[in-house]
């Protein structure tokens, strides 16, 4: 976490499969592609592209703004101008971003918040990269990290596991980097479709209050 918080500018590159678990608890496994694109102190931009779902979200230090091709949709909202901050409000609220937990680790989390009990498994290789294998047990979810050794300690792979739902379903991704991008000034900048309509994002309260 030390080592990513220092990182001003990086990329990600994500290929990844996500559980799925149907009738009677039988489990799919779906295929997905995530990127993110970060600019500190408060740029971003991240895309996943998959079997069940494409996205985009697009932070440029004052608005973000989701983008739902698959509906044509897309919303917008004022943020605030703290990348770290803006994260631990959408971990809050429940919006899957992709790779949230791993920008959630670069810019505000300890890797350790609710960590029950972990483990070093031991030496591992990740696409030809020598790693660490590490594993964790929270209250509802078990995770595995392997991260780079060496002068790059960069997670190269994650598999999360969600405990106590039926089949135990998973989520696991190797992670590509690069830690010296070139972004232009239009990469962080949002462009509607023609066709794609403006929406107003849901609040949670509204529906906890029982509203529609």
């Amino acid at each position: 976490t030390s080592y990513m918080k220092g990182l001003q500018a990086y990329s990600i590159q994500a290929h990844g499969t996500r559980d799925e678990v149907i009738a009677h608890g039988f489990k799919l496994q779906h295929n997905e592609t995530a990127s993110l694109q970060v600019q500190r102190p408060n740029k971003m931009r991240a895309e996943v592209s998959g079997d069940l779902r494409n996205r985009e979200f697009v932070y440029d230090g004052a608005t973000i703004t989701i983008d739902s091709p698959d509906d044509n949709v897309y919303a917008s909202a004022p943020a605030t101008d703290n990348l770290g901050t803006l994260i631990g409000d959408l971990l809050d609220q429940g919006v899957e971003l992709p790779l949230i937990d791993v920008l959630y680790q670069a810019t505000a989390g300890t890797l350790l918040e609710n960590v029950r009990t972990g483990q070093l498994v031991g030496d591992s290789e990740v696409e030809g990269v020598d790693c660490d294998h590490l594993a964790f047990r929270q209250t509802d979810a078990d995770w595995q990290l392997w991260v780079e050794k060496g002068d790059r300690p960069l997670p190269r792979k994650i598999v999360i596991t969600t405990r106590n739902e039926v089949g135990d379903p998973q989520f696991s991704a190797v992670l590509t980097w690069n830690t010296q991008p070139k972004f232009t000034k239009d990469s962080f900048t949002f462009v509607p479709d023609k066709d794609a309509q403006k929406i107003n994002f849901v609040q949670p309260q509204a529906y906890a209050a029982g509203d529609k």
